[in-house]
């Protein structure tokens, strides 16, 4: 049995759509998306990233004074283009990393997970600088379920139209 398959332990039941549901087993979705696996390294870069971003928006790292937060602007959405995760500050921020012996990264784990270490550290300046909210969404916009659940909705309007005309016709 492969993992999306259920064992057919109940009454076949017909959807609308035509699809065939078993009881017993759950339901299988029609996308199967799996979601961002948090290794224990993934766990080190993000308590790090939060301490880094505590000294960046104290103002507190030389050279990148233009990421301090003086108050958070709450209700406030971040633009692409707001506190953006330049090479200095990652640059800074692998400084910190290789003082910080606490969080037992590497170099080599940095650059390994470098997309993941981008996402994290301006999560946490967006949510320092706009709030929990705003730096949420800053995840949302790179979780790989969300995306494809986007990319699904057309899909899923033309099947609920398509229902919709069968049941109005029938």
């Amino acid at each position: 049995m492969s993992p999306t398959q259920h064992a057919q332990n109940g009454p076949a039941v017909k959807t609308a759509a035509g699809r065939v549901f078993y009881g017993g087993g759950g339901i299988t979705p029609d996308v199967d998306v799996k979601p961002l696996i948090f290794s224990p390294t993934k766990q080190r870069i993000v308590e790090s990233a939060f301490q880094f971003t505590r000294q960046l928006a104290a103002g507190l790292l030389p050279g990148l004074e233009s990421y301090k937060v003086d108050k958070v602007q709450y209700g406030k959405n971040a633009k692409g283009s707001d506190y953006p995760i330049t090479d200095r500050v990652l640059e800074t921020f692998r400084n910190f990393v290789r003082t910080d012996t606490e969080s037992q990264l590497t170099p080599a784990q940095l650059d390994e997970e470098i997309d993941f270490v981008k996402l994290r550290l301006r999560e946490e300046i967006v949510t320092a600088a706009y709030s929990n909210d705003a730096g949420a969404r800053v995840l949302l916009d790179s979780d790989p379920q969300v995306l494809r659940a986007l990319e699904a909705l057309p899909d899923a309007k033309r099947l609920a139209e398509s229902i919709r005309n069968e049941t109005s016709r029938g």
